[in-house]
């Protein structure tokens, strides 16, 4: 994150993806390290006794998205928001329906058309296998 912002602003943001990530009901490792690479890009700590509670709140018991996100009032940080949302629900790879369900609720609850919601997660699973792809003929030519 470019500017700061109001701690509480941050906290919602976090649970937000907590609760996202969780609403598959299964938290591979790869969304758990994607949570933690950006809680650390926020400048805060995924062992903070605070962030670590909330994170573990949301996967154990998740609160309503449109509860987490009405929190959330700087529109630079819903976007933000919107596109780690959509990392945090790729992170494996692919994207559950109940996953694909909980971005577009948040786009709608930020005001935003949940189409581009879609369009944001298409094109985040496009160049998750372009990635994967590119590694796979990197490892032949290595």
């Amino acid at each position: 994150m470019t500017r700061e912002y109001p701690q509480e602003q941050l906290m919602a943001f976090v649970q937000a993806m907590a609760n996202v990530a969780a609403s598959d009901g299964r938290i591979t490792e790869d969304e758990r390290q994607q949570l933690d690479e950006v809680v650390i890009g926020m400048g805060l700590s995924p062992s903070d006794e605070q962030v670590a509670a909330l994170i573990e709140q949301e996967f154990q018991k998740p609160s309503r998205l449109t509860d987490i996100v009405g929190k959330i009032e700087i529109r630079e940080l819903r976007a933000s928001l919107l596109r780690m949302i959509v990392e945090v629900a790729c992170a494996d790879g692919e994207i559950a329906n109940e996953e694909r369900a909980s971005v577009k609720e948040a786009a709608g609850a930020f005001g935003f058309d949940v189409s581009v919601a879609d369009e944001l997660i298409d094109w985040t699973l496009a160049s998750i296998k372009l990635e994967q792809r590119e590694r796979e003929i990197m490892a032949k030519l290595l």
